[in-house]
């Protein structure tokens, strides 16, 4: 069954709302700055692959703060949302006061191109993640059928595995971009995301389960399954297993 939301995480779910409102307001009624960077520079590039990454973030983080049983992760599930839909609405105005769209028709990730970052990306994209560290449409799926402690831990790995795709990809962005306060950002980003990354790490460490591997798949056996332990993982194969039954 399913634990309502407490009144906080509600009352966090609006404010968020509000301010992207707001947020979006100031992105329509921009103007593009003369000395604004172009549509190929890392500064555009980093702006939209980042909003990306951190609006599947954001959307899982509604998942929590609707599902998890315990307080804890629900807190932290607010946080992620507030912090990383601030960073959107933020980095989103200011490709509206450059004038550009807020997505582009080229490959995603190629301000990183020449890193090692970069090589990664491609590699996770065979496995059908759009950006590093990202979830994919079948992890996603699996998260949304599931309860209880099995949600939590797989949210948990999820999230953490996307952090540390949005860390690499804001350490990227802090060395490449050229505009001050885009810099200054990512910075922020950078520090925002080490800082969960290690609740993360101890929230799982307190089900008894552990991180994923760098750039694998959460798959019920190879990856929550085998974080977890006992009555865990025998729930998350008969979460999996539902889940593919009703497909």
């Amino acid at each position: 069954m399913t634990s309502p939301a407490p009144r906080t995480g509600r009352g966090a779910l609006l404010l968020v709302a509000a301010l992207l409102a707001a947020l979006v307001v100031g992105v329509l009624l921009g103007r593009a700055l003369p000395d604004a960077p172009g549509e190929q520079s890392a500064d555009v590039g980093f702006a939209r692959d980042m909003s990306t990454h951190h609006q599947q973030a954001v959307a899982m983080a509604y998942e929590a703060i609707q599902t998890a049983p315990s307080p804890e992760v629900r807190q932290l599930a607010v946080d992620v949302a507030s912090t990383q839909g601030n960073q959107v609405g933020r980095m989103q105005a200011l490709l509206g006061q450059w004038g550009v769209p807020l997505r582009g028709s080229g490959p995603v990730m190629a301000w990183m191109e020449g890193t090692a970052g970069h090589a990664e990306h491609l590699r996770q994209q065979e496995q059908g993640r759009t950006m590093p560290g990202m979830a994919t449409a079948a992890e996603l799926a699996r998260l949304g059928s599931e309860t209880g402690e099995v949600f939590e831990v797989d949210f948990l790995q999820l999230m953490l595995r996307h952090h540390e795709g949005g860390l690499e990809m804001a350490e990227t962005g802090a060395e490449r971009v050229g505009d001050e306060q885009l810099r200054s950002l990512a910075r922020a980003i950078a520090t925002s995301q080490r800082s969960e990354s290690q609740v993360l790490t101890d929230l799982l460490a307190a089900r008894g389960a552990q991180p994923l591997p760098a750039g694998t798949a959460a798959e019920t056996g190879t990856g929550t399954a085998a974080g977890t332990t006992g009555a865990t993982g025998a729930a998350t194969d008969a979460a999996t297993a539902g889940a593919g039954a009703g497909a």
